[in-house]
């Protein structure tokens, strides 16, 4: 799969809409409107907003118009039919992406739908301009028999051997012979079991009959005749007929006047013995339009929604195989789709061999890198402005009393304007036009070149700050040095490993990496403000004092580094609503002259955990399969 990315699986071909999410190896289904399946019905309002997933109109309504299954007009998209049916097939795939995005908060990298064996280049171009339309990447399609083939036998069926696949989820019921080879399946013949015969419709008429039968002789003629089953007596039948995996009998409700009537069984039974003849027939048939015989299977696959009483049995009889039995298991062609694609999307280039488009450098790039700069020497110039130098002689410096935390801040802030400027190195020419006849440098060697600069530019500006304190302050260099380079070396480490790992990102991923690696330059507008207000409280003569506090600026300063901090270490809105006021307060309340090292030391760590989040992130991205190898490695210690 691409690295770091999602996998999204579509089953357009089952009775209803299944999906499934690969994200870094760990299959999840999705929640579509709350439901494990979705149908396929799709509702236009008078408005033209599209309503997927909804079974029919509940009442008649003016102006609303009910499509069952967009697929379905597929074959006629090219006639100008009354509905632009690629457009509704967009809107059904934009919602199920919609969806998966949300519940797994992470873009859909990669597409995988499961189509009909029959479909040709036609419908094929018809899905790949809906999946266009609807903003997701080109799809990889997988036929319904060869999806199923791959959920079921887990990609184990040596090379040159076939399967039959019997598919009753769906009227009618369909036959498909595959071979398996290195690149998944070949289909060597299709057919479909009596398509004009519907075991539901048939039980309808029987119980219809009877119904007449067991009336009294006084009935009309208009009675007597039964009438053609709609659909509630459909639905009806449908149910009685699941109740009947657990239960001898199943009431049906019959249209009225009549009386509801029993199912039983043996009904079933009945009414599927022609249904049966004719699969065994078709089976054979199939076997010899493939040109195989029995000892070439290797298996049976068999999938049904309500059991066909002795289909599996004239499928041991016909073929000699137990066929694999796949009931319930409405994922199994997007879980099966998924396995046969993963090969193929493994694939995917990387930073290493992309060139991103580029744009000429502008002043309002450089915003946030000039803001973090111009943070960092305010924090750098009042530190060294309000150090307190005690002299003898008014010659030499015996001692100087300033905010080495504070100097701290200064380091790692310097730091962050070296990952503001390195994130602008994949994207943007410093001068110059491009020149289409040059070979551009890949994104990868732009990250990797623009990082390892970062890391090193920016641990030797802080160990420049801290030479530069030593000399303003002429009393030593070592104090000062230990602060800003120690603070800024975490955040270099972290620029090393970006360097090293984000040229292995996939791609489609690049423009989320790009943007979550941007950093943010208003909470630290808004922790210098605080910082400066703070020290200002504390160094001025006579300190301010309205509160009780060291005064108000101290108060209000320590407030505004309490909402930096939140907003540094946390990306979640609702993270943030909770802990920004929480440390605004707190800050506020406990700051005084001998707290604000402790607050500053609090800044510093948020700043280091920014850094290790944005290098955590990277790993995850470029090497998504590690995280779910070391739970596995974790698990497996653990049970033993």
């Amino acid at each position: 799969m691409p690295s770091g990315g999602t996998r999204l699986s579509i089953d357009l071909t089952s009775s209803a809409i299944a999906a499934t999410v690969d994200r870094d190896g760990t299959r999840i289904p999705v929640l579509l409107n709350g439901r494990i399946v979705m149908p396929h019905g799709i509702v236009i309002d008078p408005a033209g907003q599209l309503h997927p997933g909804v079974n029919g109109l509940p009442e008649p309504s003016v102006g609303h118009q009910f499509i069952r299954d967009p697929v379905d007009l597929l074959h006629a998209a090219d006639a100008e039919p009354p509905v632009d049916a690629v457009q509704l097939l967009a809107g059904q795939l934009w919602y199920i992406a919609d969806q998966a995005v949300r519940q797994v908060a992470v873009p859909v990298a990669a597409l995988t739908v499961t189509i009909p064996s029959a479909w040709g280049p036609r419908r094929r171009g018809h899905l790949t301009d809906a999946a266009a339309r609807a903003g997701l990447p080109a799809p990889a399609m997988v036929t319904a028999p060869a999806a199923l083939a791959a959920y079921a036998t887990a990609g184990h069926v040596p090379d040159g051997t076939c399967l039959l696949i019997c598919d009753a989820e769906r009227r009618p019921i369909t036959l498909t012979v595959l071979q398996a080879s290195l690149d998944g399946y070949q289909e060597l013949a299709t057919r479909q079991v009596s398509p004009s015969r519907d075991l539901d419709r048939d039980l309808a008429q029987h119980l219809l009959t009877r119904s007449i039968a067991d009336d009294p002789p006084q009935r009309t003629e208009k009675e007597a005749t039964p009438e053609p089953a709609d659909a509630a007596l459909l639905e009806s039948i449908r149910q009685a007929r699941t109740a009947l995996s657990t239960q001898a009998r199943a009431p049906v409700l019959l249209p009225s006047p009549r009386p509801p009537a029993v199912l039983t069984r043996d009904d079933v039974t009945a009414a599927a013995q022609p249904l049966l003849d004719d699969a065994a027939n078709a089976v054979q048939g199939i076997l010899d339009a493939a040109d195989i015989g029995q000892q070439h299977l290797s298996g049976v696959i068999h999938r049904e929604a309500r059991a066909i009483p002795g289909l599996q049995e004239r499928l041991v009889a016909v073929t000699g195989h137990t066929p694999i039995a796949l009931d319930g298991h409405s994922h199994a062609l997007a879980d099966g789709a998924l396995a046969l694609t993963a090969a193929h999307q493994q694939t995917t280039s990387t930073a290493n061999d992309t060139a991103l488009p580029r744009v000429r450098l502008r002043v309002r790039d450089l915003t946030s890198a000039i803001i973090l700069g111009v943070c960092s020497l305010t924090v750098l110039l009042q530190t060294i402005l309000t150090a307190d130098i005690v002299t003898t002689y008014s010659v030499q410096v015996v001692g100087v009393r300033l905010s080495l935390p504070q100097l701290g801040v200064a380091g790692a802030l310097t730091m962050l304007t070296a990952f503001a400027v390195a994130h602008l190195a994949p994207t943007t020419w410093l001068a110059g036009t491009t020149d289409a006849a040059t070979s551009r440098p890949t994104t990868g060697h732009l990250i990797r070149r623009g990082y390892l600069a970062a890391a090193v530019g920016g641990s030797t500006a802080a160990a420049l700050y801290g030479l530069a304190t030593g000399t303003a302050v002429q009393f030593g260099y070592e104090p000062y040095l230990k602060w800003t380079l120690g603070s800024a070396l975490p955040l270099a480490v972290c620029a090393a490993i970006i360097a090293a790992t984000a040229p292995r990102i996939a791609a489609p991923q690049l423009s989320y990496w790009l943007a979550r690696t941007r950093p943010a330059a208003l909470p630290a507008a808004i922790a210098t403000t605080g910082i400066c207000l703070m020290r200002a409280a504390i160094t001025l003569t006579p300190p301010v004092d309205l509160t009780g506090m060291p005064g108000l600026i101290g108060s209000a300063g320590a407030a505004l580094l309490g909402i930096a901090t939140a907003l540094t270490t946390s990306r979640s809105r609702t993270t943030r609503t909770i802990t920004v006021p929480g440390l605004a307060i707190g800050y506020a309340i406990v700051f005084t002259s001998d707290t604000s090292s402790a607050l500053l030391v609090g800044y510093l760590v948020a700043l280091t955990w920014w850094a290790v989040q944005l290098a955590a992130y990277t790993l995850r991205l470029a090497y998504p399969g590690t995280g779910q190898a070391l739970r596995r490695l974790a698990g497996s210690s653990h049970t033993a």
